[in-house]
C-alpha cells in the first residue's frame, strides 16, 4: 500500500498518543490495552456520544484493562485516511458513510442510493438481517471487521442561493458532496454541479462562494454552524446515512477472545442508543434551526425526487446487483 504524506502523519500522532497513553496507565496491569477510535464529526454528535458510551461499558466490563480513547474531528484523517490507518492497525475503530466502503465492497453501493429508505424502520429492517450482516463480512477481505450498523440519519440539502422543493431547484448550484460515485451522479442527474471534497475544507468553501451549498443531516448541519453559511434548507431526506461500525483486523486479531467478545457486545448494545439519539437530534436539530432563523422548506414531495433519481438505479443495478436489491425490497416489505 502507498502511504501518502496524510497518513504518515497520522501515524506519527497515533504513535505519540499510544506513547504518552502507555505512560499515564497502570502498569500493574501487564495485559491491558487502549484502542484508538478515529471518527470525523465533533463531540456532541450522536457517534461521539456513543463511543463514549462503549468506552465506559469496556472499561467497566474488564475492570480496566481495556480502554477507548476517542478522537473526533478528524484529527485522525479523514474517512478515506481512517480506513488506510485500520488496515495498517494504526487506527483501530471507527464508524463512517458507506460511501467510504463502496470501493471495499460494492454491496454498500446499495445503501447510497437515493430514496431507498423512507423510514427508519425500513432501514432497520435491512441493516439488521443477514443482508446488512453479509456486507459488514465481506469487509473481511480488505483488514477489517464489520461489527453493526450505527447511523447519521437522513441527509438533507441545505444551500446560501434559493429554496430548493423540486430536484429542477438543484441546477446549476455547485453542491458538495461526499467523495462517492453514486452519491456525486445522483446529484448530477439532478442538475446539480456535484463537487466532491474533504469535510473539514466545507465550511470555508461555502463562506467563500467556493460551492453554494451541501447536504447532510441536521445534526451535522447544525453542530459544524453550516446553517450560518446556507440559509436555506430543504428536508428532502434524500439519502438514509448508515454508518457501518468497523474495526481493524490487525487489532482485532490481537485481542483475547474475551475482550473480542466485551468490545462487539458493548457497541452492539450501544447500537440502538446511537440510532435514538440520531433520531432525536433531527428533531431537536429542526427547531433550533428554525430558532436561528434558517429558512425551512418542509413540504417535499418525496415520489417526484424519487422519479427524477430512476436513472441513477438503471446506471447502477447491474453494478450493485439486482439480486440484492430485490433482497432489500422484500425485506422491506416482510416477504422473508
Amino acid at each position: 500500500m502507498k502511504i501518502g504524506r496524510r497518513l504518515l502523519s497520522i501515524i506519527l500522532i497515533v504513535t505519540t498518543l499510544s506513547a504518552m497513553l502507555t505512560g499515564c496507565g497502570d502498569s500493574s496491569k501487564k495485559d491491558s490495552v487502549t484502542l484508538t477510535v478515529a471518527h470525523v464529526l465533533n463531540e456532541t454528535h450522536p457517534y461521539h456520544l456513543a463511543w463514549t458510551e462503549v468506552a465506559k461499558l469496556v472499561e467497566e466490563r474488564t475492570d480496566g484493562a481495556m480502554r477507548i480513547e476517542v478522537f473526533a474531528n478528524g484529527v485522525l484523517g479523514n474517512e478515506r485516511d481512517i480506513i488506510e490507518g485500520m488496515q495498517l492497525g494504526i487506527v483501530d475503530i471507527s464508524c463512517m458513510s458507506t460511501g467510504a466502503l463502496a470501493s471495499f465492497s460494492p454491496s454498500f453501493m446499495a445503501l447510497d442510493l437515493p430514496f431507498l429508505f423512507d423510514s427508519r424502520e425500513n432501514a432497520y429492517k435491512v441493516l439488521d438481517s443477514e443482508i446488512g450482516r453479509e456486507m459488514l463480512d465481506d469487509l473481511s477481505d480488505h483488514m477489517m471487521v464489520g461489527i453493526d450498523f450505527w447511523e447519521n440519519g437522513f441527509r438533507d440539502v441545505s444551500n446560501s442561493k434559493r429554496d430548493v422543493l423540486v430536484p429542477e431547484d438543484l441546477k446549476g448550484l455547485k453542491l458538495r458532496t461526499l467523495e462517492n460515485e453514486l452519491q456525486m451522479g445522483t446529484f448530477t442527474t439532478l442538475g446539480a454541479n456535484a463537487i466532491p471534497m474533504a469535510w473539514g475544507e466545507v465550511y470555508t468553501a461555502l463562506q467563500q462562494g467556493t460551492i453554494d451549498g451541501q447536504e447532510n443531516p441536521l445534526a451535522t448541519i447544525y453542530l459544524n454552524k453550516i446553517h450560518e453559511v446556507t440559509t436555506h434548507i430543504s428536508l428532502t431526506e434524500h439519502f438514509y446515512a448508515a454508518a457501518p461500525v468497523v474495526m481493524s483486523k490487525k487489532t482485532y486479531d490481537k485481542l483475547s477472545p474475551e475482550n473480542q467478545k466485551v468490545l462487539v457486545e458493548a457497541i452492539q448494545e450501544v447500537t440502538d442508543y446511537e440510532r435514538q439519539i440520531s433520531a432525536q437530534s433531527d428533531v431537536d436539530y429542526l427547531e433550533a434551526l428554525k430558532a436561528d432563523g434558517v429558512k425551512i422548506i418542509e413540504d417535499i414531495d418525496k415520489e417526484l425526487w424519487r422519479e427524477a433519481c430512476q436513472p441513477v438505479y438503471d446506471k447502477y443495478k447491474d453494478q450493485i446487483g439486482e439480486d440484492l436489491l430485490q433482497r432489500i425490497q422484500e425485506k422491506m416489505n416482510g416477504k422473508r
